[in-house]
Formats: C-alpha cells, sequence, structure tokens
C-alpha cells in the first residue's frame, strides 16, 4: 500500500480507532489510558469475536499445490493421522481434476454500473478523504466483473465468516445490497490494541489482513520537552478491488464478500478496478500466497473454483488475526 501524506494520517487514524487524549509531557513509559500490561485498551472483545479460539471450516484450493506443498501446509495444523490422510486423498482427486481443465482462454466480463442510486452510493464512499488518498481520480473504475474469470491468489476462504458478512435475505436481484457490501461507509476496521509496560511496546491486532505501519512522524513539542515518535498504523479503504495485469484479472480484496456474493447467486461483483505494470502491484506477492508462475500458468485458479466439491476441499483452520507489534530497543554503541 502506497504510503499517504503525513496530513492525511492523524484523521484517518480517528476513524479506525478513536483514542482521544494528547501526548503525555512524561519521560516515563505511558498511556493516556491506566492500562496494565497486556491489558486491552480497544475493542478486544469484538475482536475475538470476529476471530473464535477453535477451528473453522475454510474452502481450500489445495490441488493446485504440488504434493510436497500440501504436506507442508497440513503438517503441523494439529491434524489427527486420519484427518491428514483424508484430506490428501482429496488433494488427489482435485488435482487430478485440475490436470484435465482447460486453459484460461478469456478475460471476464465487465459490466458498467448504471443504476443512478448505485452510482451515488459507490460516489459517497470514494469522495472519502481516505479513499481519494488510496485511489486518486483517474486511476480506477467501477464496474460488474465476472466471478467466473477472476483469479484468486488468496487459496481459501474461512466459510463462517463469509456466511456472516450478510442477511440471508441476500439475493442476486438486489443491486444495491451488494454494492454496499463491496462498498461499506463508515464501519472501520475492529482493532484492539494493548499495552506491554516493561517491553515498553504496544500491540495493535484487526482481522484485516492489509493492516500495517503506513508511515510516521517525529518531532519535539516545545524546546524542552520529549521528542515524539508517531507511527500511523491503518487498514486502508476495506472496497472490494480486482487489479488488471496482463490480460488477467486477479482478486486484490474482498474475497469473502465475493464469495457470500456468490453464494447468493451473483455472477458479477461490484468492485473497484485498477491496472497493474507488474504482478507486485496486484498485491499478489504476500506470503502465503499461490505463487507467480501459478497465477500466469495456462489454467490459474478461478475464484469460482471455491464453489466446486472437488476442487474446494474444507479444511479445518484456525482463525489468523493480523498483528503489528511496535517496540524500541534500547542500547549503547562505541565509537
Amino acid at each position: 500500500m502506497a504510503a499517504l501524506p503525513w496530513g492525511v494520517f492523524p484523521r484517518i487514524l480517528r476513524q479506525i480507532l478513536p483514542l482521544g487524549g494528547v501526548m503525555e509531557n512524561n519521560p516515563e513509559f505511558s498511556s493516556k489510558h491506566p492500562v496494565r500490561s497486556g491489558q486491552p485498551i480497544a475493542d478486544e472483545s469484538e475482536l475475538r469475536r470476529l476471530i473464535p479460539a477453535d477451528r473453522r471450516d475454510h474452502r481450500f484450493l489445495l490441488g493446485f499445490y504440488s504434493d510436497q506443498e500440501a504436506r507442508q501446509f497440513l503438517q503441523g495444523k494439529g491434524f489427527e493421522q486420519d484427518q491428514f490422510d483424508e484430506i490428501m486423498r482429496r488433494w488427489a482427486a482435485a488435482k487430478t481434476l485440475i490436470e484435465s481443465l482447460p486453459a484460461l482462454s478469456y478475460e471476464p466480463e465487465v459490466r458498467p454500473i448504471l443504476e443512478p442510486e448505485a452510482l451515488l452510493e459507490i460516489g459517497k464512499v470514494m469522495d472519502r478523504p481516505d479513499c481519494k488518498q488510496m485511489f486518486p481520480d483517474g486511476t480506477w473504475s467501477v464496474s460488474l466483473l465476472q466471478l467466473s474469470g477472476i483469479i484468486p491468489f488468496q487459496p481459501n476462504v474461512d466459510l463462517a465468516y463469509a456466511s456472516s458478512l450478510a442477511e440471508e435475505s441476500l439475493n442476486s436481484a438486489d443491486l444495491l445490497a451488494a454494492i454496499r457490501l463491496c462498498f461499506p461507509y463508515g464501519k472501520p476496521s475492529t482493532l484492539a490494541v494493548s499495552v506491554d509496560q516493561p517491553q515498553k511496546a504496544i500491540t495493535v491486532s484487526g482481522i484485516n489482513p492489509s493492516l500495517q505501519v503506513v508511515g510516521f512522524h517525529c518531532g519535539q513539542q516545545d524546546a524542552q520537552g520529549p521528542f515524539v515518535i508517531s507511527l500511523y498504523i491503518s487498514a486502508g479503504p476495506n472496497l472490494v478491488q480486482a487489479t488488471r495485469y496482463r490480460g488477467r484479472y486477479f482478486l486484490t480484496n474482498g474475497y469473502h464478500r465475493a464469495y457470500r456474493l456468490m453464494r447468493c447467486g451473483f455472477t458479477h461483483i461490484p468492485c473497484l478496478i485498477r491496472n497493474a505494470s507488474n504482478i507486485a502491484e496486484t498485491g499478489a506477492l504476500g506470503a502465503g500466497f499461490f505463487p507467480e508462475s501459478l497465477l500466469m500458468s495456462p489454467r490459474p485458479p478461478l475464484f469460482t473454483d471455491f464453489t466446486d466439491e472437488v476442487l474446494a476441499i474444507t479444511v479445518p483452520m484456525h482463525a489468523a488475526k493480523k498483528v503489528v507489534r511496535i517496540r524500541p530497543d534500547e542500547y549503547f554503541v562505541l565509537g
């Protein structure tokens, strides 16, 4: 994610997590909130609801991995031997099917969004300051993109989480509901913050995998005051996004919402579309994603593969959260 101008970060941070307060003129490591070491100072209970401790079923495109890669993934996950053997049996069936699939020979259909109410809803979101900073005018478009031609680089989806994202009554005739799901307005990511006093550390965690440090600022409030360093942490606007690269469309963000819409009968999803000049700009080079060689192969994974009973293997997995831990190192250097 590109760094934003310094002036927008405090505003974005307040929208995501209204910590409040002012900087303490106190040399001791402190927080405006009187917390003990490891005690959360934000919405930890909500984060725990979103990320339960037990396993949940994930649909996993495991067959696109080699035998060794699949075994490496499953090892260390705590499966009983019979569970491990059953998943590998299903991996073999998926692998056999993949070898018989025809090459991808088309780009997905891109339909314009023409409904005035839908366009107003999208415009309201894209006019937000954080969206304007992240998506400058002229660098994006919004359309309905055909699911069967979208390539996922994330190999799995959490079924329970995807099901929780929309009402049971959602159906493919309700475009406006799909727009509001894919372009949410005024719904910040849930974050939890804890302070570790002995380590002088702060930990920020959330369910959004794009949570990261996006900038910093340093300086003094006055000549006699402490030197202040501020790190700006953000997950960015949580829109459904696809990126076009070398004639292929990759789903950059919004996997669970896309899956929910697909299960509700949508063949096309509303999403923001941008062009990329290299594979890194699609976001596909993150840890745990499919490799570039597979994504650019004749028959890459397709998003609709997640609904195939052979290709999509149900694997019980622990939900994960993104953690950003900030801790200073203090030491002496000679010379």
